[in-house]
């Protein structure tokens, strides 16, 4: 895993997505730029990567 210390969100943290910020996400990790969610609300459903500027 890339180094944490210079990512804005870090694993755990609640996050929204721009394109639909109603639907709460749970980081899971971060790797080569891209931060790997899941869905708060239901984690079994397929998770999304995201770059950090896609997320709020």
């Amino acid at each position: 895993m890339e180094n944490d210390n210079n990512t804005k969100y870090k694993a755990g943290d609640k996050v929204y997505t721009k394109v639909n910020p109603t639907v709460p996400l749970i980081v899971r990790r971060f790797y080569k730029e891209i931060y790997y969610c899941t869905y708060a609300e239901d984690p079994e459903k397929k998770e999304l990567a995201l770059f950090e500027r896609e997320i709020i």
